[in-house]
């Protein structure tokens, strides 16, 4: 029978395989959408394919960004609960 911390943890490996399907589904599902709404500007406006790379690559990079940033937000929040860096800034707000 598997224990509360086993479970726990299956739990947090579903939750995180979860967010980075989510993210990787992001990174290829909305530039291809805006890129499609690109090709239709582009096929109404006669300009082919300005609209489309246009629209495709700013949102693959906001896309990119985006994903970034939430890494980067997660692993600060991991940081700051790692015991080690409690210890820090618990000195730290003993000494100011």
């Amino acid at each position: 029978m598997p224990t509360a911390m086993t479970q726990n943890r299956q739990l947090y490996n579903r939750q995180s395989a979860g967010d980075a399907l989510s993210i990787a589904f992001e990174l290829v599902a909305t530039p291809a959408l805006f890129a499609f709404f690109g090709w239709l500007i582009d096929g109404a406006v006669g300009t082919r394919p300005v609209f489309t790379l246009v629209l495709c690559l700013l949102t693959a990079v906001y896309a990119g960004w985006k994903a970034v940033k939430a890494y980067s937000d997660r692993m600060d929040a991991y940081d700051r609960k790692l015991p080690s860096r409690r210890v820090d800034n618990e000195l730290e707000a003993s000494d100011g």
